[in-house]
Formats: C-alpha cells, structure tokens, sequence
C-alpha cells in the first residue's frame, strides 16, 4: 500500500480557458465546446489535484470516466471551463472522484472519474514490454 495523502471528501477546483473548439464532428460546431475537450480538463484537474500528494515515483492513471455533457457551452469568448473534483471513495489504489464541471452561467456537466495510483517507471515497462510484443 502506498502512503499518500490524499482523503475522503477532499475537494479541489481548476479553472482552464478554452478559446476554440476542437470538435471531432463538425467544423460547422467551431463555436461549441466539445465533450472531448471537457475531459481532458477533467483529466488535468485530476491530475493536478492528487499527483502531488503522491510520493515519487508514484502517479495517478485515469482508469474509468462516466460523464454527462448537459449543457452547450460557448468557447469563442474566453470563458473558463471549472471543474469541482471531490474525492468520494478510495479502495485500495483506486481513488473515485466525483465531477462537477461549469461555465460562466452554471454547470454543465457531471459525472464520476476513477483514477488509479501507479508507480510510473514500472508502468513505462510494462508498456513498452506490451508494445515489444506487438513488433514480434
């Protein structure tokens, strides 16, 4: 078990401006956020909030995301996209996170992240030690 802190009912907020859109279906949606665009900043949030509460070389992996995009959000005049991360359950080495995202207006979106502690360089062998056997 690694010793970390990171607790139940921790919470953290993270703010990131989008200036466009990077929708995968539609140019003509330029002015749209996209969902794919939501969850990587949900993954950076994430990120941000635990990794540093890790010793090294332990990181935090996404592993599950469930996510609701319920709202339309423009991204062409600066607004921050905000995400609430609030930490719900830890099993083990899987952290469950629960996830409010908002715009300028209100929310506009919600869900639940599970990201898992990882020691980062056996990791990397095992990715690579994967990746070798698709080359044999």
């Amino acid at each position: 078990m690694v010793e970390h802190n990171i607790h139940l009912g921790m919470v953290s907020h993270y703010e990131k401006e989008l200036l466009f859109s990077r929708s995968p279906v539609s140019q003509d949606l330029e002015y749209l956020l996209a969902t794919p665009q939501i969850i990587e900043v949900i993954i950076e949030a994430a990120s941000r909030m635990l990794d540093p509460l890790l010793p090294d070389p332990y990181i935090t992996i996404g592993t599950k995301i469930d996510f609701t995009h319920e709202k339309p959000t423009l991204v062409m005049d600066g607004r921050p996209v905000r995400t609430e991360l609030r930490v719900e359950e830890i099993k083990g080495t899987k952290i469950l996170l629960d996830v409010k995202c908002f715009d300028g207006i209100g929310q506009i979106g919600f869900g639940k992240y599970e990201r898992a502690i990882v020691d980062k360089e056996r990791l990397r062998f095992a990715t690579f030690r994967r990746a070798d056997q698709a080359i044999l």
